[in-house]
């Protein structure tokens, strides 16, 4: 069975997306959905088993999750 995965990014309704949701069994369409009109939103969807690392890497000024959080905030309107 896949690992459980969850987003981290910042919640963006218009595409389905909140943040902290845990997704079972893949990702559903939506968020596939979502993939495909941004496609970064993918470094923020993880296996549960790296939780801690990339809210670290999110919160840390230079990494590249930080980066990607950033950028999707921007495009979402919400910087």
């Amino acid at each position: 069975m896949d690992e459980q995965k969850i987003y981290l990014g910042p919640n963006i309704p218009s595409l389905g997306l909140l943040r902290n949701q845990v997704y079972l069994g893949g990702l559903p369409g939506q968020v596939r959905a979502a993939l495909a009109v941004m496609p970064e939103l993918e470094v923020l969807i993880v296996p549960i088993s790296m939780l801690t690392e990339t809210l670290k890497a999110i919160q840390t000024k230079g990494t590249h999750e930080h980066h990607i959080y950033q950028e999707i905030l921007r495009k979402a309107g919400k910087a």
